[in-house]
């Protein structure tokens, strides 16, 4: 007999941000590592962003749409995440464009599981609180979470391996 997890909307956003996790070390050890390493910084057109922008991005956001996360939990209807200009999102892409994969992989776990501990504290529940975003008013946390983290990363990964095809 199998029992269900006490809170089933939280186990199912672990999951997915395990599985993309997951699929973004598969594509850094797998078709990255095998670009020449030249190709991690080149656009791949259309200004999109190179390979190592949207890692280090990811290394970036994953962390700090955890600490939002968990500062909407401790205090329902506070203002709630950033804009795209947010200098702390931009310098973190413009100081971190240029690392190596191995830096970028190397700092990969401890943002991912700053991530994973503020989910592991969330109750189902929770997901109903409510914050309030400069762009997009207020919206309930299950909403932020898969608009920032979750379907965010997702995106970002299908960026990444649409860039490799573009530029390997």
């Amino acid at each position: 007999m199998t029992t269900s997890p006490a809170n089933p909307k939280v186990e199912a956003i672990r999951k997915d941000a395990q599985q993309s996790y997951n699929a973004l070390l598969i594509l850094i050890d797998g078709p990255l590592a095998q670009l020449p390493p030249e190709q991690l910084y080149v656009s791949p057109g259309n200004d999109e962003w190179t390979i190592m922008e949207n890692l280090a991005h990811i290394v970036e956001f994953l962390s700090y749409w955890a600490n939002e996360v968990a500062a909407l939990v401790a205090e329902p209807g506070k203002n709630f995440g950033r804009t795209m200009q947010h200098e702390g999102r931009l310098a973190a892409i413009r100081d971190h464009a240029h690392d190596t994969l191995e830096q970028i992989k190397s700092a990969l776990p401890a943002s991912y599981g700053r991530l994973e501990s503020v989910l592991y504290t969330l109750q189902d529940s929770d997901l109903d609180i409510t914050g309030h975003h400069v762009k997009y008013g207020d919206k309930p946390l299950s909403w932020f979470i898969e608009e920032f983290i979750t379907g965010h990363l997702r995106a970002h990964l299908q960026q990444m391996q649409e860039a490799a095809k573009q530029v390997g």
